[in-house]
């Protein structure tokens, strides 16, 4: 599985759970709608963090634990924020 696809397939899994996960649902559905964007952008960017610290522990291997991978994981942090988005629009 390539970088890419990962991003944006973490993108959408985190919009489905917010969106059909019951307890998480209701509770994410009675924040203003600045709020949901504000948790959705930190959840999407705590699981960019996680991916880079995996990273440089050695753990994971689709990015570098130096700058260069900083650069590729923002990359692919924007492309599972397209995703994440365009999940919750095509979402009911």
């Amino acid at each position: 599985m390539s970088s890419e696809l990962l991003a944006g397939t973490a993108g959408i899994v985190l919009s489905l759970l917010f969106e059909y996960l019951p307890g998480l649902h209701d509770w994410y559905n009675n924040l203003v709608d600045g709020y949901q964007k504000l948790i959705m952008l930190a959840a999407l960017l705590l699981s960019a963090a996680g991916i880079f610290g995996l990273a440089c522990a050695g753990r994971y291997d689709l990015v570098t634990c130096d700058a260069a991978g900083v650069w590729n994981l923002l990359e692919y942090f924007v492309l599972a924020v397209v995703a994440n988005q365009a999940a919750h629009r095509l979402s009911p």
